[in-house]
């Protein structure tokens, strides 16, 4: 059944979006916005923080992209094992970060739930 592999692509996409989106205005923006003298103060260790929060975004939103195809392709079940293994170690940390139920979080295990499910009925 596709549709669980269309539906890992859609909720993927849709939380990397959202972190990506809501993180630069939320967090980077206002973090780099506060005078610094420390470790922020130099533009390289602006790039790289910038470029660590983000690349959360990346892997999610490649990942979802990548079960869809792979199952559209026929390909064998790694791919979605590997996505289930990140999507909740993701969904792990989101709630270990927050200590609290976060939109994001629930998102990132219904992901890994529709990835497994993708490979259940498949």
């Amino acid at each position: 059944m596709l549709i669980f592999a269309i539906a890992t692509a859609i909720i993927a996409v849709t939380v990397a979006a959202a972190h990506y989106i809501l993180g630069e205005r939320a967090v980077l923006k206002p973090l780099f916005a506060e005078p610094t003298d420390g470790l922020l103060a130099a533009p390289t260790m602006r790039h790289l923080t910038w470029a660590m929060f983000q690349l959360h975004s990346l892997v999610w939103a490649s990942l979802g992209i990548v079960v869809l195809l792979n199952r559209l392709q026929g390909g064998g079940d790694l791919i979605g094992y590997l996505a289930i293994l990140i999507f909740t170690m993701s969904g792990i940390g989101n709630f270990a970060a927050l200590r609290r139920p976060h939109p994001g979080g629930i998102l990132l295990f219904l992901a890994a739930g529709m990835t497994a499910a993708d490979i259940w009925f498949n």
